[in-house]
């Protein structure tokens, strides 16, 4: 039974509607407070108000005279305000009596524009006044983001206006106007800003008035609609019938342009509507004067004003008495289709319409589809004990609802309709005793029955007389205390202020009385909570809710309704986080109370999001446990109870973006959700059969030749249907073969010319069961092993759905008989669409492969409002031994000391393996220690695999060749990929098992090492070499190094680190008897060293005589040779002017160390007589000496010292005069020299 805290039809609706705060969108209807329904979540889906049928006949354009009054009206901020009537008159003028004739008038408010007042629109109240109309003309007085405000204003207007309806009081309005007024057809139109407030008004009226108190605006049009007000994202919201608007802008209007206003807002306005883009046109004309500021801000006109006023009311009058009149045969000159009905066109105007949302006709259908209750939010939903059945009643979808319906589980499974139920409260809080009695309260517009009783006895409704109530009677949480027998109410929100109450009320059911508590410590004022009554501990639990501020709860109190005292409660665990509106269920038997969806605080990014977790309160242990809850939707105001004889959550309705008519089970055994079986579902070979009556609007036959049009919504085409103009019947029938399964939507049009007026029924596609694969497969699980198997590949589902397993029916039994019994475990996965078998059996002393058979059943995830259909399966499963991996048993270490020779380890004894076989070594390329190229691998610690012998087909074992480096010690590890041997040199199970393998190389003492033991360098050289080259310890000691003399020819000296070597100037050869000897303090090294000083040429040093002229065809050479490198044989080249060079060998003699005399002759027989240039150089077999040259004569012995041609005879003489000469020169100098010296003493 449902202890539920339901909510008022309102669910905050009025606060959605309260003043825009900077445009915000809204988020959530009921916690969001914005302007106008930027964003509206809420989709009603109820048809408006009923249409009376009672129209006034329509008369010529100017059957009357124009009256007019001015007059005033309180708004609902109760502020007084001027307003101007025009009527229909006998007469023209101020305060003329109406003219009642063709009585009574529809009427119509007017809204004028910015800056503009309630006397600025004369023309348009006269012309309409004219044709039979009541015109109210309101000043700029309301802004369209103040949406809630002006529609509380125009009911103040109705109020208005009805009352000079029933009094005719001549102060109000026009003398005799009692009973000339139409209240029940009236509409809404505007200018500029005007405009946009009464599309505001239109759209969203019913949303707050959907009971029938108010009749709503059927009518609205506009001129130079301006949405700065109000925005483009207007939504309407149970638009009254016939729901057609008229919208004129001018194309040269620059106050409100065309693109920038009217147009983007009716792109996405889901009314029915027609545009006129008056060609010319501009903005101000629409008023009755207009000033130079008007004009200077707004486009030049080319029509004139006249002209633009004109046309506006050739079109505004038909439109009305369409609209307001119901008169069906103007409807052409009322959508401009006066010379095409299939093409609307103005010559005055480009036009653009869409009349999809129409209603020019009344259709009913004479049956329905779907047997079961419509969808609706905040319905009562409670287990009655008496009938062991699931009652539902009440609820909201745009208006209330009266129907009662019950579901017996253990019958029919069906829902049965069962009489009326309570019929003035559509949402409201509902608790119930557990036994026979409930009680709901809620609030109501239309001033009916608050209260209400069920009797479950009788199954039957009492309404109480209206008396004391709590202060909030909507929203607020209600729950049966079984300890003083009396019913708890908390919270909830006023009905006049609209705020959220902290009072704590109690009502007694043996004397019908409610009595405020004064409670102490209470919670704040909150709305939409959860409330149980926990017998156990004798208190009432509070749970969530949100408060005036829109913040949501996560708040546990409990009541002690003995001291009427409230506790503020910290339970352990987890708990929901904050939320609201949750359906709420209690199962007294076993002191559980249940919780689902609501609105809630995300837990992640602290948005407010539509909720379906599910969690469970143990009342006695006072301790929350969430709950698998997948498939269902997030949703909140849904109806739940626990159905006792099922043992199963009952779930019916509920809202998001959507409101929804499914139900849900939610079995508390298997801890899932299952949506519930329709009686009327609809088979894929079924026929779609839509039947209706259709008339006009007021009751009149409508045209024979009306075009009937069916589809499924959501489908592309139409189909044709029929008429039958003698019955004014339609019909059509649609195939559901191409359906989804699920709940769908068919729509029935009726149209003729574009007159149109549409009806949508809903209807359940029936679910086929999952189809299973034909031949089975078979799987495969690996000894202890895992094998996930998805339900997609067990069966296939026609419908497209989604397979998932049903938990808690899977069986394994043995294929064969005599064979093991099967261990395994299964987990599901990725919501039941696949499971996971894990093998737990023991395989110590179990060999070869094992068949079982698995079993289990496969459900649909049918589309909403289907059930889904469930399978059973049983497939084969192969339980494959497998040669298991070798297992580590110890990560060995092994020890060895420095410069050890190669040692033999086997690797096998840390290895063990359940199958038993041998292990190996494996060597592969692609391995860290493998070399290719040495079939090793070495770095410090050299590793080579050894194999069996020459023959053997797999080259290597589990033993291991080791041989540290020389001189190297440490700790290194080294990682061996170990497997299976089988007889080859792959991996036998294809993974390598790693045995980390630690060595140890100990270090020992080691004597100082010399790397050099020669010493090259060459003659007249030092050489520096560094000590650290020469020797070094292996151990890493510091070395005392000291020499042992040598030869004499060579020094050896320590120098900066360094041993410098050098010999004796021009000295070269061999040193054989220096030694250096290293000690590193224990150990000492002798390296005798060899120094090998290299021969280099030094320069030989010649002295020559001059030669003696040539006698006898022979000239003798004298010279002193240098030489520190030889001690000959020399080599005298000579070259006579410039000629090739000879050779010459002398004689020589040591002088002295290195000095040598030489001499040679040289003959000259080919050389005539004279002076001839002789070039010497001494070549000593490695280099040449400069080269010096000589004149050298050749004198003829038969020419007296002439040459055969006289050139030597005559230099010769030359050379005596020239010599004379100077010598008589010479002694003139000294003469005077002399007689100079005597003077000067």
């Amino acid at each position: 039974m449902n202890n539920a805290a339901t909510h008022s039809k309102g669910i905050g609706l009025k606060q959605i509607l309260m003043k825009r705060q900077g445009g915000v969108a809204l988020v959530l209807s009921a916690l969001v407070a914005s302007a106008i329904l930027t964003s509206l979540m809420i989709t009603v889906t109820a048809e408006s108000n009923e249409e009376s049928s009672n129209f006034t006949s329509p008369v010529s354009a100017d059957r009357f005279s124009p009256g007019w009054k001015d007059s005033r009206y309180v708004d609902s901020e109760n502020n007084l305000k001027d307003i101007r009537l025009y009527y229909p008159s006998a007469q023209p003028g101020e305060d003329e009596p109406i003219d009642c004739a063709w009585a009574p008038y529809p009427w119509l408010a007017f809204h004028a524009d910015d800056g503009e007042g309630f006397d600025d629109y004369s023309w348009l109240g006269e012309e309409l006044a004219k044709a039979g109309y009541f015109v109210v003309i309101i000043g700029e007085e309301r802004g369209g983001d103040e949406s809630y405000q002006a529609i509380l204003d125009h009911v103040q207007l109705i109020e208005a206006i009805g009352f000079i309806n029933l009094t005719g009081n001549p102060n109000r309005g026009p003398a005799g106007a009692q009973g000339c007024i139409d209240m029940d057809h009236w509409g809404v139109a505007g200018h500029g800003k005007g405009a946009g407030l009464a599309m505001v008004v239109s759209s969203y009226w019913g949303s707050v008035f959907s009971s029938g108190q108010y009749q709503p605006p059927r009518a609205l049009f506009g001129v130079g609609l301006d949405i700065d007000d109000i925005g483009e994202n207007i939504q309407a919201i149970g638009l009254a019938n016939p729901a057609h608007s008229l919208f004129l802008t001018g194309t040269v209007d620059t106050v409100a342009p065309i693109d920038e206003h009217i147009k983007p807002l009716l792109q996405q306005w889901n009314g029915g509507w027609q545009l006129l883009e008056v060609v010319g046109a501009n903005h101000v004309q629409y008023e009755d004067d207009q000033s130079f500021l008007d004009n200077l801000f707004d486009g030049d006109a080319t029509m004139t004003e006249s002209e633009q006023q004109q046309h506006a009311i050739n079109k505004f009058t038909p439109f009305l008495d369409l609209t307001l009149k119901g008169e069906d045969e103007i409807w052409y000159a009322a959508s401009s289709r006066e010379n095409d009905p299939n093409q609307p066109s103005d010559g005055n105007s480009y036009l653009s319409e869409n009349l999809d949302a129409n209603q020019f006709y009344l259709i009913n259908l004479e049956e329905t589809l779907l047997d079961a209750p419509a969808g609706r939010h905040s319905p009562v939903v409670f287990y009655d004990h008496q009938t062991n059945n699931t009652v539902l009643a009440a609820g909201w979808s745009g208006g209330n609802f009266s129907d009662m319906w019950t579901l017996d589980l253990n019958d029919t499974a069906e829902w049965e309709s069962t009489g009326s139920g309570p019929n003035s409260i559509g949402t409201n809080t509902f608790a119930s005793d557990g036994v026979a009695s409930g009680i709901m309260v809620g609030q109501s517009d239309t001033g009916d029955p608050t209260m209400w009783s069920w009797n479950g006895y009788s199954s039957s409704w009492t309404s109480y007389s209206e008396g004391v109530r709590p202060s909030g009677m909507s929203s607020q949480a209600m729950a049966w205390d079984s300890g003083s027998q009396r019913y708890i109410s908390y919270g909830g929100q006023e009905a006049v202020s609209g705020n959220y109450t902290n009072e704590t009320w109690a009502f007694n059911p043996g004397n019908a009385v409610w009595q405020n508590l004064s409670a102490v410590n209470s919670p704040r004022g909150i709305s939409n909570p959860a409330m149980f009554f926990s017998e156990g501990w004798n208190r009432t639990i509070l749970f969530g809710g949100y408060d005036s501020g829109k913040n949501l709860s996560n708040e546990t109190w409990m009541f002690n309704g003995e001291t009427n005292t409230w506790s503020k409660l910290s339970l352990p665990g987890s708990s929901p986080t904050g939320r609201a509106g949750m359906a709420t269920a209690i199962d007294r038997e076993n002191q559980v109370a249940y919780i689902f969806g609501g609105i809630a605080q995300n837990q992640f990014d602290s948005g407010i999001d539509y909720s379906n977790e599910l969690w469970k309160l143990d009342l006695a242990q006072l301790t929350w446990t969430k709950m698998p809850s997948w498939g269902i939707d997030a949703m909140w105001l849904s109806g739940m109870t626990v159905d006792k004889s099922s043992n199963k959550l009952v779930l019916f309705g509920g809202m998001n973006d959507n409101i929804f008519d499914q139900t849900w089970l939610y079995d508390l055994t298997e801890e899932e959700w299952e949506l519930h079986a329709s009686s009327s579902a609809i088979t894929s070979t079924d026929v779609i059969h839509i039947s209706a009556t259709v008339s006009e609007r007021d009751l009149d036959t409508p045209p024979s030749t009306l075009e009937i049009n069916c589809r499924v919504v959501g489908q592309s085409n139409w189909t044709n249907g029929n008429w039958n103009a003698v019955n004014d019947t339609a019909m059509c029938d649609l195939s559901p073969y191409s359906l989804e399964p699920g709940f769908h939507t068919a729509e029935m049009k009726a149209s003729h010319d574009g007159q149109q007026a549409s009806v949508k029924i809903t209807f359940e596609r029936a679910n086929a069961p999952p189809q299973l694969a034909i031949p089975m497969p078979y799987f495969i699980i690996d000894e202890e092993g895992e094998l996930i198997v998805n339900a997609s590949e067990l069966a296939t589902d026609v419908d497209g759905h989604e397979l998932r397993f049903i938990g808690n029916e899977f069986t394994f039994t043995p294929l064969h008989e005599g064979d093991p019994e099967p261990n395994l475990d299964y987990i599901l996965q990725d919501d039941r669409r696949a499971v996971k078998l894990v093998d737990l059996a023991d395989w110590t002393e179990r060999l070869g492969d094992t068949w079982y058979t698995v079993c289990g059943e496969i459900r649909d995830e049918s589309t909403p409002g289907n059930p889904p259909s469930r399978v059973p399966f049983c497939f084969e499963l192969k339980h494959q031994s497998i040669d298991d991996p070798f297992v580590v048993l110890e990560h060995p270490t092994f020890t060895m000391t420095e410069d050890q020779n190669s040692t033999n380890f086997n690797l096998a004894p840390y290895m063990t393996d359940e199958e038993l076989d041998a292990v190996a070594i494996h060597w592969d390329t692609q391995l860290d220690y493998y070399d290719i190229e040495s079939d090793s691998y070495g770095d410090n610690i050299r590793v080579t695999g050894i194999q069996e012998g020459p023959d053997s087909v797999s080259p290597y074992t589990s033993n291991v060749m080791v041989e540290p480096n020389e001189h190297w010690n440490g700790e290194e590890e080294i990682s061996f990929c170990m497997h299976h041997y089988d007889g080859g040199d792959t991996l036998a199970n294809g993974n390598c098992v790693w045995l980390n393998v630690t060595f140890i190389v100990t270090p020992v003492a080691d004597p100082p090492i010399f790397n050099i033991s020669q010493i090259t360098l060459q003659e007249d050289t030092i050489k520096d070499i560094p000590l650290s080259e020469i020797v070094w310890d292996p151990d890493g000691d510091e070395l005392n190094i000291t020499l042992e003399y040598g030869e004499s020819n060579i020094t050896l000296e320590f120098w900066h680190e360094q041993l410098r070597v050098s010999p004796q100037s021009d000295w070269f050869g061999r040193a054989v008897a220096w030694s250096l000897v290293a000690t590193d303090g224990t150990e000492s090294t002798r390296q005798p060293m060899r120094i090998i000083v290299e021969q280099i040429d030094d320069e030989t040093i010649v002295t020559w005589q001059r030669p003696a002229d040539i006698i006898e065809n022979m000239t003798s050479l004298r010279l002193d040779i240098s030489d520190v490198d030889s001690d000959g044989p020399w080599l005298i080249e000579y070259s006579w002017n410039g000629e090739d060079w000879k050779g010459i060998t002398p004689s020589c003699a040591e002088d002295s160390t290195n000095q040598f005399e030489c001499q040679a002759d040289i003959l000259a027989h080919d050389l005539p007589y004279g002076d001839h240039k002789l070039n010497l150089r001494v070549n000593d077999g490695y280099s040449t000496s400069e080269e010096t040259s000589y004149w050298v004569e050749k004198a003829d012995p038969n020419g007296g010292g002439l040459s055969s041609d006289g050139t030597s005879s005559g230099l010769s003489g030359l050379a005596f005069i020239i010599a004379g000469v100077f010598l008589l020169l010479g002694g003139g100098v000294l003469i005077f020299a002399m007689m100079k010296r005597d003077e000067n003493t």
